[in-house]
């Protein structure tokens, strides 16, 4: 790279936590990944459960100095723009218990993206999956219950996302449907009709006793992602939409997917220590299932401290806020660190955020450790149906 930056560290004689810019000297870098593999400790975070490694570590420093920054802002609720009013609460719990499942990689690397319109409006990704299932299901109610999940097939899968204009773009539908007949198989086992019937079980627990929500959805292979991405976000729409609550929300956290692993890695929250993978990152090359939970879980645990360190912004709503800017804006090839163009898709919620000296530009680009590098990071490739 033949450039060098300034970088705090925490201590490299006597700490694994430390950080590690995006461009740094080789020298540097191959004595620090010597440093870690020689002291072998892995950290965890008492307060999150997710594990620190030699491979991906916190940058306190910067998660800090993101969280000030947030105080400053009146951060948007985190909610979803769906109108269910028209389904039962079991209804509701089934839909989104059924559309979480198969909410995965729906911006593919090097694959068309999901999008089509819905009732006259341009949706992508993740809002083109969700207005697509809630037309099909109000014109087919069978479609929420558990006996009906435990037959879908891939061209059922096909058939319900389909768009007129854009065609087929839902990839792997096999998995897919496999995932939601596992859903409808393990429903049945236990005797479970509806998403509430979940809930009363674990009497409402995030986690700690047994059972709890996310021990019992673990038992469905599209919810058992060990940094419980699916998980988290089901939960976190159940209670966003006013059905559940949680005598333990302390211990929900948020669901990491792709963007914001590459928009942490842009900001600095979470710095890579390992070289192996720091050239995985920047070339966009494949990473080991080990590599893809120290990432995700080193950023899960980054927006937990934020959220500790900002106050009354809870891990879902920095989820919403973190997801939805670096989904618009910390683009994969064209970020708009200095530019905010007037026809990004970014939601009008979280506009103002990105009026800066009556300019706009990524509400993060004063921060950021990679806004004025000409090399960032991408997101990890990892086939995985977690996220």
């Amino acid at each position: 790279m033949g450039v060098r930056r300034q970088v705090a560290t925490s201590g490299l004689a006597t700490s694994t936590r430390t950080l590690i810019p995006l461009v740094l000297s080789l020298e540097y870098l191959e004595v620090l990944e010597l440093h870690l593999r020689r002291s072998k400790q892995i950290l965890v975070d008492p307060m999150v459960g997710c594990m620190d490694s030699s491979l991906a570590v916190v940058n306190h420093e910067a998660c800090l100095r993101v969280a000030k920054q947030i105080k400053e802002w009146n951060v948007p609720a985190d909610y979803e723009d769906i109108a269910l009013d028209d389904l039962s609460c079991k209804e509701i719990g089934n839909f989104f218990l059924l559309l979480v499942s198969i909410c995965h990689q729906t911006s593919p690397t090097g694959k068309l993206l999901l999008e089509g319109i819905v009732n006259g409006k341009y949706r992508r990704g993740w809002d083109y999956l969700a207005s697509r299932l809630e037309v099909d299901v109000r014109q087919d109610r069978l479609l929420l219950r558990p006996e009906s999940w435990s037959q879908v097939t891939p061209k059922k899968v096909t058939e319900l996302f389909r768009d007129s204009q854009y065609g087929d773009r839902l990839v792997n539908v096999e998995r897919r449907s496999e995932l939601v007949r596992d859903l409808g198989k393990v429903m049945k086992e236990h005797g479970w009709n509806s998403a509430d019937d979940i809930y009363k079980v674990a009497h409402g627990r995030v986690a700690g006793e047994s059972p709890n929500l996310f021990e019992l959805l673990g038992r469905f292979k599209a919810y058992s992602d060990p940094v419980r991405k699916k998980s988290s976000f089901f939960l976190s729409l159940m209670r966003n939409s006013g059905l559940w609550q949680y005598p333990d929300e302390s211990n929900l956290g948020p669901p990491v997917d792709y963007h914001e692993v590459r928009g942490h890695l842009r900001i600095g929250t979470v710095c890579v220590a390992s070289l192996e993978l720091r050239n995985k990152l920047l070339h966009r090359k494949v990473v080991s299932l080990e590599e893809d939970l120290a990432v995700r879980g080193a950023v899960f645990n980054a927006i937990m401290l934020i959220s500790r360190a900002c106050g009354p912004c809870t891990p879902s709503q920095l989820h919403y806020l973190f997801w939805n800017v670096f989904r618009s804006c910390c683009t994969r090839e064209k970020p708009h660190c200095r530019t905010c163009p007037y026809d990004c898709d970014l939601p009008s919620q979280y506009v103002p955020l990105t009026f800066i000296d009556h300019e706009r530009r990524c509400p993060f680009s004063f921060i950021c450790t990679s806004s004025s590098v000409p090399v960032k990071y991408y997101d990890h490739v990892f086939e995985t149906d977690y996220y």
